[in-house]
């Protein structure tokens, strides 16, 4: 049997399922895709004929020779070596458990992600089988763990958004672990993804209430950055109070108007709340600090 046949049922089996989860990391507008060993190519044809992208592939084997009749570029080097745009999506099955420094190959792979992009990889559950306790392949030079993979890859600076086994190779790798991975976000992209939700949740300048241990993790460390205007607070034992260029005050109906108002405790939302209501603050103007962590 030749060693990708077409024909063959475990072969139509296993494209069709690459297909499928290829197709839902597409619908969120990707437009170029890499493959680290397409082999040949039969799965970039596929989604070719599905979705307008550009398909590449990396392919160290003969096959490229068939791969580079179905897709846009296949490359005959290491993905360390290219230098080719960014792409919004790498994928690579039953590849990384070949590489004898994983640690590098992913390395590579992060550094041809666009910033928002996505890696796809897929790996023998440990021996592969559920009746075979170690992969006797000779070159399979590592065995996976969901724990090990997902270990692997952040040391190497990824995120694991979604992982799943009992996803089908062949007949004998029947059980294979699969990972769909982000770059870690930087501290920096992150405050500003944070500082974007406030804006988008209270719209401009506004007014803080409750000025405790919430307020203190979540909203001081961004004091000077967020367009507040008063910091209020019903205890008289918080009166006075300074935190960056604000001093904490109670509320006056006279100067603190208009404005919406952050409170700001998760635990004790609903009693401020109902106390903002009971003293004429209209319901519109009272946004809690949790529909701003929570996520969208």
């Amino acid at each position: 049997m030749a060693r990708n046949d077409p024909q063959a049922p475990w072969f139509k089996r296993k494209l069709a399922d690459r297909v499928a989860v290829l197709s839902s990391l597409l619908e969120a507008g990707v437009q170029r895709v890499l493959e680290v060993g397409c082999a040949e190519g039969d799965l970039g044809a596929a989604i070719k004929a599905r979705f307008a992208v550009a398909y590449d592939g990396v392919e160290l084997s003969r096959d490229w020779e068939l791969a580079k009749q179905k897709l846009d570029q296949v490359f005959q080097t290491p993905a360390c070596q290219l230098h080719s745009c960014s792409y919004d999506l790498i994928v690579s099955f039953h590849v990384l458990e070949h590489i004898a420094q994983p640690e590098q190959e992913l390395a590579a792979w992060s550094g041809l992600l666009s910033s928002n992009g996505q890696l796809l990889i897929e790996v023998p559950n440990q021996a592969g089988h559920p009746l075979l306790a170690n992969d006797g392949n000779p070159e399979h030079l590592h065995q996976f763990t969901p724990a090990s993979l997902t270990l692997l890859l952040a040391r190497c600076g990824f995120v694991c958004h979604e992982l799943s086994t009992g996803h089908y190779e062949s007949p004998v790798y029947s059980d294979s672990i699969r990972v769909v991975a982000r770059p870690q976000p930087t501290a920096d992209s992150q405050q500003r993804l944070l500082l974007k939700r406030f804006h988008e949740r209270l719209g401009g300048p506004f007014f803080v209430y409750g000025i405790g241990g919430d307020f203190l993790n979540y909203v001081a460390p961004l004091v000077e950055l967020l367009e507040i205007q008063a910091l209020l607070d019903s205890s008289p034992a918080k009166w006075g109070q300074q935190v960056g260029l604000h001093v904490v005050g109670a509320y006056d109906p006279n100067e603190h108007v208009e404005l919406p108002i952050l409170v700001c405790s998760i635990r004790f939302a609903a009693d401020i709340r109902q106390h903002l209501l009971s003293i004429g603050i209209a319901p519109a103007r009272i946004i809690g600090l949790e529909s701003i962590y929570e996520s969208p």
